[in-house]
């Protein structure tokens, strides 16, 4: 749910960005040569490199390092319940109906952390999806009609025509980027055997997951996807001028809110990012079997390499000592003392008993980023119970409560007591 609203989010943000930051036909600034102007300003590229590097990658530099402190304010909590607010509209939901049927051509059943729905909630749950379907609908109508008619902010020398080819690609395109980093997260834990069978993938694998090329491609595919968002904003925005003919001759008020780019954010976070996301997690090997995938691989590493986006790090490093923020080893320990400590649990086990829940334990314990908290909160379980059954249990919880798992067990350990 929260990464249904966060994505509509996300996209909406740079639609907004784009509606309110675009420069007007003719600006000139600092009093620059018109070449200069047309090719940063005219363009978008002088936006579309400071959201990059201002708006996002900075961002995600520290949040990598720093992610207790980075989520641990009131408006990571606001922007929390924002997006489950607007995965609740409803207005997403026909991604759930992709979801299902996926789930059922793979035959992988769909998990759920909660009860079973009561009959209230599965009509509430399909009217939704009904919903949703009809107002995409509605969306690529609007859209494609303004496209064909040539009313959209797409550059003047791009025909109608070539505007909708150029969409549809752009989908594609962000789709497939958006997909490659679930297919390539699914497939890490896989044998060799099995990737042996899919000569590109294995192929796509190794290059990802050799040296500091994980991290390259990240950010490369970042502004790969941004750069994309920018252009579709762009082509899917209407602009109806007063005195033009509306779409279908609705009211002015109408035509006002669709030249928002309302629309296209909503077809932009459907059909280029969530439905390919679900694709590729349901056959993820399937996925990465594409020989474009390595292309699109390559460019992304060419991309970082050229260091069009590195002012990134600078603007990490200042807000990070701005915002104080300190790396998650200074709330949970180093590898090699998270490890050390594990192999403690490990001598405790030998005492004849079984560990709690073994299963788990690789997933905390093999020096990953992503589930540091919960390690923490692990750790932390297992040091001050005895009781196993009351440490498990306390682990579970976190999986459904990350916030709630950082304040017991890294700011106040003695709340766990």
């Amino acid at each position: 749910r929260f990464i249904v609203g966060r994505q509509f989010l996300t996209v909406i943000v740079i639609f907004i960005i784009n509606m309110m930051a675009s420069a007007i036909p003719g600006a000139s600034v600092l009093n620059l040569p018109n070449a200069l102007n047309e090719l940063f300003l005219a363009t978008g590229i002088a936006l579309i490199l400071t959201t990059i590097m201002l708006g996002q990658l900075a961002a995600q530099v520290n949040a990598s390092n720093c992610m207790l402190d980075f989520i641990n304010n009131y408006f990571m909590l606001f922007t929390v319940y924002l997006s489950f607010l607007i995965e609740f509209t409803g207005l997403l939901h026909s991604v759930y109906l992709i979801q299902i049927f996926f789930s059922r051509i793979s035959g992988v059943p769909i998990e759920f952390n909660e009860p079973p729905r009561t009959t209230a909630q599965t009509i509430f749950f399909w009217v939704r999806i009904l919903s949703s379907c009809m107002v995409l609908s509605f969306a690529f109508a609007v859209t494609l009609t303004a496209l064909f008619a040539g009313k959209t902010e797409m550059w003047d020398i791009v025909p109608p025509t070539a505007s909708v080819v150029v969409f549809f690609f752009l989908m594609a395109f962000v789709g497939t980027m958006e997909g490659m980093q679930i297919a390539l997260f699914a497939v890490v834990n896989l044998p060799e055997e099995d990737l042996k069978q899919h000569a590109i993938a294995r192929k796509v694998c190794q290059l990802t997951f050799s040296d500091q090329n994980l991290q390259a491609f990240l950010i490369g595919r970042q502004i790969c996807v941004t750069l994309c968002m920018f252009i579709v904003a762009r082509v899917t925005k209407l602009d109806y001028e007063q005195g033009d003919k509306n779409v279908w001759g609705l009211p002015g008020g109408v035509q006002a809110f669709f030249n928002t780019g309302l629309m296209g954010a909503l077809i932009s976070t459907l059909v280029g990012s969530l439905a390919w996301r679900i694709v590729a997690s349901s056959f993820p090997i399937e996925f990465l079997s594409n020989p474009l995938i390595y292309v699109i691989l390559r460019l992304c590493l060419v991309l970082e390499a050229s260091g069009l986006c590195s002012a990134a790090w600078i603007l990490a490093l200042v807000l990070r000592k701005v915002a104080k923020f300190q790396p998650d080893e200074t709330y949970v320990g180093k590898a090699e003392e998270r490890e050390a400590r594990y192999h403690e649990f490990d001598d405790g086990d030998k005492l004849g008993q079984e560990p709690a829940f073994p299963a788990r334990r690789g997933r905390y314990c093999r020096g990953s980023n992503f589930r540091s908290s919960e390690m923490a909160l692990y750790l932390s379980s297992h040091t001050l119970f005895a009781d196993d059954e009351l440490a498990e249990s306390l682990v579970n919880n976190a999986e459904d409560s990350l916030s709630k798992s950082f304040r017991m067990s890294i700011q106040d350990p003695a709340t766990l007591i």
